[in-house]
């Protein structure tokens, strides 16, 4: 019997711990370094999300020879650019003024508030759910009706709450001159933030291919089939999550602001942005950018415009929820509402704004790795099975088989 060496001892299982060590280290990194890396985590997924255009680009043929990567990637980039100038030149604008106005409106709003407005407001609540029998009293100074019914002071309640807010915008937007430069350095910011990320973007773009196969060599050769049916899982579930999102939020942007614009709401441009930005978050930004809709709609026309408002909204979504995910998401991609609720509140809890936003990528990229390791659970049964029945049909075999070698032997 040949000798073994004990398990630490052996070339391949020191191999194995080193490299474990090493993945260790490097995640150890990445949770410590996570502000400073979060550019290049972003840099990685738009460069997922621009992938199929550059390889698409790079594989047509000019001249007979195809594109080099770099050639496709300067294309696109050039594109892209154009797009933003473009919106830059028209959109932003708009969208700055109707942004500075709702918040100068609102402080006046905020400022004309009296009493006696309150007042009025909470009587006219009062006799509305006196109307209709609801057995709740907004007016507890004017005394309880018969009957168990539930009182509170909705006059204070509003009064101190306008108080606050009222505070809060003179405070932020009582100069529109400051608030002004506060957007501009934001907007400096912002920018900076973009060439940076659109520099890293480009990086990972031209290396894309050599960045795959260097983590490919990393598995042990008789690993890689597997290996690529991960990535292969992984891939379709962020192209319907991060690719498939994106385009849905475009669309229902772009559906949105037709359908403000052709109410008409106020601040058509500026609600239809805010909307597009949280359509990125699953199921919360539908609901948060539904409200203020709703709301300046109610303002502005009474009730029949909010209730056109709301059907619009909701017709939106019934486009994505029915045409556009099945489309574009498709069904690989598909992650229970419960998992991505609980993925954003992990992901808010844990890194803000930045983690609600890719809490759903992970997610993602979690759930392709369980359902990896839950085919191959499956495969390594079945193999299992039939090598328990091959030894047990071999004697059967035989035994029918002898006879026949035996007449052909003579």
């Amino acid at each position: 019997m040949p000798f073994r060496a004990p398990l630490w001892k052996r070339p391949r299982a020191q191999l194995i711990a080193l490299t474990a060590v090493v993945w260790a280290l490097v995640l150890a990194i990445f949770l410590i370094a996570w502000p400073v890396l979060l550019p290049f985590v972003l840099a990685a997924l738009a460069a997922y999300v621009l992938d199929p255009l550059i390889s698409r680009l790079s594989r047509t043929r000019v001249a007979g020879r195809p594109v080099p990567r770099w050639t496709a990637v300067l294309v696109v980039y050039a594109a892209l650019g154009a797009l933003a100038y473009l919106a830059g030149v028209s959109i932003l604008p708009q969208i700055y003024r109707e942004a500075v106005r709702g918040l100068v409106e609102l402080r006046d709003f905020l400022a004309s508030i009296t009493p006696e407005k309150i007042e009025g407001w909470v009587r006219s609540m009062d006799a509305f759910l006196e109307r209709y029998g609801i057995p709740v009293d907004v007016l507890p100074s004017e005394g309880t009706r018969q009957g168990a019914r539930f009182s509170v002071d909705l006059a204070a309640g509003i009064a101190d709450a306008l108080h606050h807010a009222s505070e809060g915008m003179r405070g932020r937007v009582g100069d529109v001159v400051s608030f002004s430069r506060l957007v501009i350095a934001g907007t400096i910011q912002t920018l900076f933030f973009c060439i940076l990320l659109f520099m890293l973007t480009a990086f990972i773009s031209m290396d894309a291919p050599r960045i795959v196969r260097f983590f490919e060599s990393l598995v042990p050769r008789n690993l890689r089939d597997d290996f690529r049916r991960l990535l292969r899982g992984i891939d379709s579930g962020l192209s319907g999550v991060v690719r498939g999102q994106l385009t849905i939020m475009v669309v229902n942007g772009t559906l949105t602001l037709v359908g403000l614009l052709l109410i008409p709401v106020p601040f058509a441009f500026a609600l239809a942005a805010l909307a597009t930005v949280l359509y990125v978050v699953p199921i919360f930004g539908t609901i948060l950018s539904s409200v203020p809709i709703v709301l300046l709609a109610l303002t502005a026309g009474g009730l029949s415009k909010a209730a056109l408002a709301l059907g619009w909204i909701l017709v939106i979504h019934a486009l994505e929820a029915y045409v556009l995910n099945p489309k574009i998401m498709g069904d690989a991609s598909k992650i229970h509402p419960v998992l991505i609720v609980l993925a954003l509140v992990i992901g808010e809890r844990t890194w803000g704004l930045v983690g609600a936003l890719l809490a759903v990528p992970v997610a993602s990229v979690f759930v392709a790795i369980f359902r990896f390791l839950h085919r191959k659970l499956a495969e390594l049964d079945a193999r299992a099975a039939e090598a328990r029945a091959v030894p047990a049909a071999t004697p059967q075999d035989a035994t029918l088989e002898a006879p026949h070698t035996k007449g052909s032997s003579t």
